[in-house]
């Protein structure tokens, strides 16, 4: 799943793409991806002018003139795409192998935009995401983002102690509920585990305000790094013009169980927390 790295990447890639660009013909070939009526949802937004995008949490909010947001959650397989109209990319064209110019049948949400022969396309293998348009002043009252914690960038480390200082579980639960802190998901909570030198089994409430503010410091490298690499291409994760991520090979403990820990070389372990795999060492995280 796209996490708080790969949105922002998006975010900064769509802000210079389609920033001033006004909406001309909204189209798709499985409304059901738009979790409310498809056709108000296409009047919401038609010939409206993008006025911006930002992010929150693993969320893309794209504003809209006249006061409408556009929420786009990529689940797990969602991408979105600045692309040229007619010449659609197939993976042979990621791979650099040439391209073929007809549909693609995930490409579940097509916008197309005045005064330009590029559009915005929404590709979702598994259809997890989820896409809304909204009242911009009414986005407080919006389910899936009020429920929301803070920004994982935006906490200094008084607030992160006061946050996860006695608070039961387990560290890697905690810092994946985003009820809690928004953004972190499974690869950025355990590369930000290894940095810091904690169990990912490890309970909050056992941790000193030291060890807390050595986390909190380690979550803010962790992901100022992976957004200026242009986040982690581990699956299906591309930029808006079809380019991998970087920082999958920086990565120091996520999905390298078995292999040599690049700290110590201990073999780095593989666990299950809450049903979500967990890779950690052993020896430097004990």
């Amino acid at each position: 799943m796209p996490e708080l790295p790969e949105v922002e990447t998006i975010v900064r890639g769509l802000n210079q793409a389609i920033v001033g660009k006004r909406i001309k013909e909204v189209k798709s070939n499985f409304p059901s991806i738009v979790k409310q009526d498809f056709d108000l949802f296409r009047k919401a937004i038609l010939h409206k002018r993008i006025k911006g995008l930002r992010r929150r949490g693993k969320y893309l909010l794209i504003d809209l003139s006249v006061g409408k947001t556009i929420l786009v959650h990529l689940g797990m397989t969602g991408n979105l795409r600045w692309i040229k109209s007619n010449n659609f990319p197939s993976e042979s064209l990621i791979k650099g192998e040439g391209c073929v110019k007809q549909g693609n049948k995930h490409d579940h949400l097509i916008i197309k935009f005045y005064a330009t022969n590029f559009e915005l396309r929404y590709k979702d293998l598994r259809k997890f995401g989820r896409i809304k348009a909204f009242d911009s002043g009414k986005e407080k009252d919006i389910p899936e983002l009020k429920k929301l914690g803070p920004e994982a960038l935006n906490l200094t480390s008084s607030q992160f102690i006061k946050i996860f200082r006695g608070r039961k579980g387990r560290i890697k639960s905690a810092l994946l509920n985003q009820k809690i802190i928004a953004g972190l998901g499974n690869i950025y909570a355990d590369e930000s585990l290894f940095e810091a030198e904690i169990n990912p089994e490890q309970k909050p409430d056992k941790l000193c305000p030291e060890k807390l503010k050595r986390l909190h410091k380690a979550i803010l490298k962790i992901l100022k790094k992976a957004i200026r690499a242009g986040g982690s291409s581990v699956e299906n994760y591309f930029n808006i013009r079809g380019e991998m991520g970087n920082f999958q090979l920086q990565h120091k403990v996520y999905g390298r169980e078995g292999k040599p820990c690049k700290r110590c070389g201990t073999r780095v372990k593989r666990i299950k927390i809450n049903k979500r795999s967990s890779f950690f060492c052993p020896r430097c995280q004990s």
